[in-house]
């Protein structure tokens, strides 16, 4: 089924479930109707729609999308834009997984169908997409660093808005947040985070006295008696030391009850833990914490992921994309491997025999293809969250212990994680394998999650290995070779079905450095690296129809370059062009380039072909492929004119 046709059925069954909806609340809203003047009745019902809504969205366009995220954050959703009022106020989201229903309260229900598609609303919250997504995210950890900006910018130019940050999905793993709250705390900004934590990262512990105590404290007449109490107290002998110590003491108790210790220390008024869901009490803390001014606060609110639908809740990891329950069951034929389960598979071998080997991943089992080598081997494969720099040098240390530790990763979140690579693994020459998914185009997660820079940035660090596979056995192969290599060596690879019987590895042996000629060719040579093989060999076939002989290089190793192949190739043939799916700066090509230039053969570089000076935008992969000119298609018109 083509995207074309995808985009339109998606509009249409969207248009149907609005037709037989037509006076349901929603429509009202989108009409005009101020959502502050719904009763708690028709917020509740409000709430039912949504929930209605997000999966008909969702199912309509393919079922491309993270669900079981705004299904829980529906009700924070809309107390938000009752108590709030954007773009004035800014409301930053973290993750932006969670923010479906602000885009449809914010004017964008009508392209709701073209959700991460090509030239649709972005999946996740986007400054050039709506004057009301206060802050562009992708990854997990940023708001709290980017709402200091907002207050800081705010009061220096002593503007008046409010600023929230909600924070959930396990982004308090992330390091940089609790940096964020360890200066919010010293400024002391005026700041409301919201802790949206739906059993998938934090779970205090609730009950009566929780709830009890948590109401007299967002209660109007406590704060004035806090007031008053304190400007008696701090006017008497030795009263700021007075005061601060009845703080400290008052605190035992309270810590003990509600657990709100950590965030009293941080220098943050804490409430909750209040339900997540109910838009009473959300609209109340609110209310009461946006006219408190001169401390952050901090709302605990708990929710559940996937709330309102049974399959969500039953099984959040997977809908998480919501990808999984909506769709019609599948054939009965052999599925074909994705490259992270062929990964999975392959270490699962490994790890049978060898009892060194050991697994680090930050909060990617399940994207990874580590879930069933969890099972197997539940203490050697670690999850440490959303934590790469911690994953990085946590490896490096199992590999200075002795271990032989594998981190597996996104290629979009090593970027996060890059000092640790530099500082604590090649600088030491430890021997870690860096795992890497997602290489490339990613396709629907858009801009914030191309793996567009990994070669670049890995093959200027001294002594670090870069490979990528073409199919599933190199894939394989080349994890086998790096198990027992005495260096840091990373191994990049595409998302979705592996490509198969590309690489004719047979009983070939791997060697470090070592490219493979697939395709001799007397004219000129591609040479490439990695997804792009299979287009490679495609375009060679088309122009042996013009009687145009082109030979076909799977290069294998970005570093180190096969120095006797391409020596080879270039003495052999009229010039030589490189193809990868990275970015041409710093990439492949440019490594080919030098070498050439120091063997003084780089009139033999004819050029190179490979991801543009360009941020690319969600679409399917196929699509951003073309886009960028390197699909069997685009590589064709690019030789052309190379070679004519």
């Amino acid at each position: 089924m083509n995207q074309k046709f995808m985009y339109l059925l998606g509009i249409i069954k969207l248009a149907v479930f609005r037709r037989g909806k037509m006076n349901n609340l929603i429509t009202e809203i989108e009409n005009g109707r101020d959502i502050n003047s719904l009763s708690h009745y028709e917020m509740v019902t409000l709430s039912k729609d949504v929930r209605e809504l997000l999966v008909e969205i969702v199912h309509a366009n393919g079922d491309a999308g993270h669900l079981a995220s705004s299904l829980g954050a529906v009700e924070i959703t809309l107390a938000l834009h009752r108590i709030f009022t954007t773009p004035k106020d800014k409301i930053l989201w973290d993750v932006g997984h969670q923010a479906y229903v602000h885009k449809i309260l914010t004017g964008r229900l009508d392209r709701m169908s073209t959700l991460r598609q090509v030239d649709g609303l972005s999946g996740f919250p986007d400054r050039r997409e709506s004057d009301h997504d206060a802050f562009g995210v992708g990854h997990a950890g940023t708001a709290l660093s980017a709402a200091t900006g907002y207050i800081l910018g705010r009061d220096l130019q002593k503007q008046d808005y409010s600023v929230v940050a909600v924070v959930g999905d396990g982004a308090l793993t992330a390091g940089m947040s609790f940096e964020a709250l360890n200066h919010l705390g010293d400024i002391g900004g005026d700041i409301v985070v919201i802790l949206n934590d739906n059993e998938m990262s934090i779970s205090p512990n609730v009950g009566a006295m929780n709830r009890s105590v948590n109401r007299v404290r967002v209660s109007p007449a406590y704060r004035d008696f806090k007031v008053e109490l304190k400007k008696f107290v701090t006017q008497l002998p030795a009263g700021d030391r007075l005061w601060d110590e009845w703080r400290r003491l008052k605190r035992v108790p309270r810590d003990l009850m509600v657990q709100s210790g950590f965030w009293d220390h941080l220098g943050f008024d804490y409430y909750g833990p209040i339900d997540g869901h109910d838009i009473e009490i959300l609209e109340s803390t609110l209310r009461s914490v946006k006219h408190f001014t001169g401390k952050p606060a901090l709302i605990h609110a708990l929710t559940k992921k996937g709330q309102g639908v049974e399959e969500a809740e039953a099984d959040p990891v997977k809908s998480h994309s919501g990808t999984y329950w909506l769709k019609a069951p599948t054939s009965p034929e052999k599925k074909k491997r994705t490259y992270s389960e062929v990964f999975g598979d392959s270490l699962g071998k490994i790890c049978a025999t060898d009892e060194k080997v050991v697994v680090i991943t930050p909060a990617m089992l399940e994207g990874s293809g580590l879930t069933n080598l969890k099972k197997q081997f539940p203490n050697r494969v670690f999850d440490v969250g959303i934590a790469e720099q911690h994953a990085v040098t946590t490896a490096a240390g199992l590999a200075a212990s002795g271990m032989k530790p594998v981190v597996a990763i996104y290629s979009t979140f090593l970027q996060r994680g890059f000092d640790s690579v530099v500082h604590d693994v090649v600088v030491q020459g430890l021997p870690v394998i860096f795992a890497i998914d997602r290489a490339g185009l990613v396709g629907e997660d858009g801009r914030t999650h191309q793996g567009f820079a990994d070669i670049s940035y890995l093959r200027c660090l001294p002594d670090m290995v870069v490979a990528a596979p073409s199919d599933d056995d190199e894939l394989s192969a080349l994890l086998s070779l790096a198990i027992d290599h005495e260096g840091p060596i990373a191994i990049r690879y595409p998302r979705g079905i592996a490509a198969t019987e590309i690489s004719s590895l047979k009983n070939e042996s791997l060697h470090i450095g070592k490219g493979a000629l697939l395709r001799p060719g007397s004219d000129f040579a591609l040479i490439g690296i990695g997804s792009v093989i299979p287009d490679c060999l495609e375009v060679a076939e088309e122009f042996a129809k013009r009687d145009i002989s082109i030979g076909v290089v799977n290069a294998r190793f970005a570093k180190p370059l096969d120095r006797e192949l391409i020596t080879q190739i270039a003495k052999e043939t009229k010039g030589i062009i490189t193809v990868e799916d990275n970015s041409l700066i710093g990439g492949f090509g440019e490594g080919v380039l030098s070498l050439l230039s120091d063997l003084r053969m780089g009139d033999k570089f004819l050029g190179s072909i490979g991801i543009p000076d360009m941020i690319v935008e969600h679409a399917t992969q196929s699509q951003q492929k073309k886009i960028c000119q390197i699909d069997t298609e685009g590589i064709l018109a690019q030789v052309e004119r190379f070679i004519m």
